[in-house]
Parts: C-alpha cells; sequence; structure tokens
C-alpha cells in the first residue's frame, strides 16, 4: 500500500464511538497490514489531541495519542521550514476555499511526496484533488 496523508477526521472518528463514520474508519484502519502507511503531520496530531481533548475528554486524548506514536501503521513528522512555506503558499492563494491552515499542511505533504490519497472524512480533501479513503 502506498502511502496516505491522515486527517484529524479520521482519528477522531475512529476515538468517538457516536461520529457516523466510525465503523468505517475502524475497519479501514483494521484492513492496513504495511508499517508507516499513514502519514501524520505534527500539525495533525496537535489538531486531533486537542479536538478530541475538548469533545471526548483528556483521557480519551492521551490513549488516541499513545496509539499514535506506537503504532507501526504511522509514521509522524515534524513539517520542515519548505513544508511550512509551502503551506503558507497554499492557504494564501486558496482564499476562496475554507480550507484551515492543517489542511493546507496535508496538501502541502501529498504534493511533496507525490501522495494521492488521504484518510479522512473532510469534503476538503476531495476539494484538493485527493482520493479520500475509507470511500
Amino acid at each position: 500500500m502506498t502511502q496516505i496523508i491522515a486527517d484529524t477526521s479520521g482519528f477522531y472518528a475512529l476515538v468517538d464511538r457516536t461520529d457516523p463514520h466510525h465503523e468505517a474508519a475502524a475497519a479501514f484502519l483494521k484492513s492496513i497490514r504495511t508499517p508507516s502507511t499513514l502519514l501524520v503531520s505534527n500539525h495533525i496530531f496537535d489538531e486531533a489531541m486537542t479536538l478530541t481533548k475538548a469533545r471526548l475528554g483528556v483521557a480519551v486524548a492521551r490513549q488516541l495519542g499513545m496509539r499514535l506514536r506506537n503504532s507501526s501503521l504511522i509514521e509522524l513528522i515534524v513539517v520542515d521550514g519548505g513544508e511550512e512555506a509551502a503551506s503558507w503558499r497554499l492557504f494564501s492563494n486558496y482564499h476562496d476555499k475554507a480550507w484551515s491552515y492543517t489542511d493546507c499542511v496535508c496538501l502541502a505533504l501529498a504534493q511533496n511526496r507525490a501522495i494521492t490519497q488521504a484518510f479522512s472524512f473532510d469534503d476538503h480533501f476531495a476539494q484538493m484533488g485527493l482520493q479520500m479513503v475509507p470511500q
């Protein structure tokens, strides 16, 4: 399996059993067998921890954080200066879109690494031209 950009919406759906995408997120992650398939930036890690803590509490956020940090399926990366500059260009140039800065970081990483898929339930990723998985 090729690398896939991971978005907060995928991880949040995984931990919130009331999320309409929970079952799809869980099944998709169980289907992954190749190490480092999901690329998770420090921006996504931050956003996922913050959202999960705010909505589900610190215990659930810590559990998710430990799962992400310890999973062989995930490659955690810190976005470098060039990727930040590319993210800012995307954020600035697509002012007509409702993309968050973190969405733009994901797109910059996808473009830089020739990644075509995103583990996401956020329609912004389809708008960016990425194939959302699971479908």
